[in-house]
């Protein structure tokens, strides 16, 4: 047997054994929960999400605690996915792409290039019917639950040392690009020498030209200060990512029904107060950067449709018809 399949058995193996173990207990017991992400602790994300847990805590009267594990304490967003999916009480911030790798390959499609049209459109795919079904896949095959998917933090956009109007200008041009099969089908057919640089590295990445260009939203690039060692920012949009929180599914399982319920109210309430947030702030965030040298630039954004759709069929492992699927729950047909 490969060695993933291996560990992928052993996961789900551990997973089943713990929620077995906590089901059959006499009651739910009082939980922590170790909150991870590897986003800076001045990211919108992560006040927004320390918000969300004191609102669980003070709801639940101190039965769901949390310690905060912000700028990677945890490891990267796959070690902590990891160790949510042993079992562990770890809830860490990620998205649709990183958890397409544990056994729900339909789920990256969600991040494909230009997939949603505004935040409306994703909050409304986000808790679909349709995506309902691959987070219980999710906590099936891989032992990890979906809390909230809808932390939209603003399209994504292009920062480098030179404007990328057109998916020509990047030809050649050594981007910071996560190890994800979305990002990587992505950028790479736009001709990007594609270089994984882990998210808290990423400023002296491009401060000593290890890469020339990176790409997240413009709260992101406030909160991580690449703003200053880059000063060329290009309005692609390109991404409007499905970030959020996943849980071990036995820790899920060990707390009682309401408890479940109030974490799972106040984590979405999380996403859309950062999702209105994150929009307030674009206008006030590119005047503080123009006034501290940034250039922003206008893209082709025709002609970037154009160059990633080959994308959508660029995944033998979806099944048929399901970006037309993603493209009604999101709608709304």
């Amino acid at each position: 047997m490969p060695a993933s399949s291996s560990r992928s058995l052993l996961r789900t193996t551990l997973a089943t054994i713990a929620a077995t173990l906590i089901t059959c207990a006499a009651q739910a017991q009082d939980i922590t929960i170790k909150l991870a992400t590897v986003n800076a602790p001045t990211s919108e994300s992560w006040k927004s999400a320390l918000a969300a847990a004191e609102r669980v805590t003070a709801r639940t009267n101190g039965r769901v605690a949390f310690q905060g594990f912000p700028s990677a304490q945890l490891g990267s967003t796959t070690d902590s996915i990891e160790q949510a999916s042993q079992g562990l009480p770890v809830m860490t911030f990620t998205s649709a792409s990183f958890l397409s790798t544990f056994g729900v390959p339909e789920l990256s499609v969600v991040e494909g290039p230009f997939v949603v049209e505004s935040a409306e459109e994703g909050e409304r795919l986000a808790f679909s019917p349709l995506m309902q079904g691959f987070y219980d896949r999710l906590a099936t095959t891989a032992g990890l639950r979906v809390v909230a998917l809808n932390w939209f933090d603003g399209p994504r956009h292009m920062i480098g040392t030179a404007p990328y109007p057109t998916p020509d200008a990047l030809k050649g041009v050594k981007m910071r690009v996560p190890p994800v099969e979305t990002w990587l089908k992505t950028f790479e057919p736009l001709g990007v020498v594609a270089t994984t640089v882990q998210a808290a590295e990423v400023y002296s990445a491009l401060s000593q030209g290890v890469v020339t260009a990176a790409e997240s939203p413009l709260t992101g690039l406030r909160a991580s200060g690449w703003f200053e060692v880059a000063k060329e920012i290009t309005l692609t949009g390109h991404f409007n990512l499905f970030t959020g929180w996943v849980m071990s599914e036995a820790a899920y399982q060990g707390m009682s029904e309401a408890d479940r319920a109030i974490l799972m109210e106040e984590f979405r309430t999380g996403g859309q107060q950062l999702t209105k947030i994150s929009a307030d702030l674009e206008g006030e965030i590119r005047k503080e950067f123009e006034a501290k040298g940034v250039t922003f630039h206008q893209a082709d954004i025709a002609a970037y449709r154009k160059a990633t759709a080959g994308f959508y069929t660029s995944f033998p492992n979806w099944p048929a018809g399901l970006y037309d699927q993603v493209r009604a729950a999101a709608s709304g047909k």
